[in-house]
């Protein structure tokens, strides 16, 4: 090979190198666009979840504002989104002079947050609200979905299910346990 070949091939690999560079910051260019696109498609997506919960927590707040009655057992108090601090909140707080009823609203229940009441969610109800010791705390989930395992966990746990019939809810305490401070949950 030449010098003047070798100088001919040694600039067209040094063209070839800055179209590969140029095409390199175009795709990058390209792909941040569309890492862009898809936060801002995912915020959305988040945004229509949330709206669905705010919903769902809304029309069972209402109903349960307008008819204190969970588990055939009438309450004289109800407390919206009861919470202390950044710890514990609970949905719907339903409470008379020996009982309390802790409600949770989801959109969409799953079997794993049926445990979670029952087991961690009612620990931290013992902990942070001592002034309910002696009362029975019944649970509920309420909420629109509703699996065949969510069911069944239901059951086992002895928490109660609200969902929406109609224009109203129906109310399934079959089995609703009155859990009590002191009892352990398994």
């Amino acid at each position: 090979m030449t010098d003047e070949e070798l100088k001919s091939l040694v600039a067209s690999l040094a063209a070839e190198g800055k179209e590969t560079d140029k095409r390199l910051k175009e795709n990058a260019e390209q792909m941040k666009e569309t890492d862009l696109k898809i936060a801002k498609l995912f915020e959305k997506m988040g945004g229509i979840d949330d709206n669905i919960g705010y919903h769902a927590e809304q029309f069972f707040q209402n109903v349960f504002t307008d008819n204190k009655v969970f588990g055939g057992i009438v309450y004289n108090d109800i407390i919206l989104n009861m919470k202390h601090s950044e710890e514990i909140e609970f949905d719907i707080f339903l409470r008379n002079g020996n009982s309390v009823a802790l409600i949770e609203v989801k959109n969409r229940i799953h079997p794993n947050f049926v445990k979670k009441l029952a087991k961690e969610r009612m620990s931290k109800f013992r902990k942070f609200f001592p002034e309910y010791n002696g009362y029975k705390v019944y649970l509920g989930i309420a909420g629109f979905s509703f699996s065949k395992p969510v069911l069944a966990e239901a059951k086992k746990y002895g928490v109660g299910i609200i969902r929406q019939v109609g224009n109203g809810v129906e109310i399934d305490a079959t089995g609703l346990k009155a859990y009590k401070l002191e009892d352990k949950v398994r």
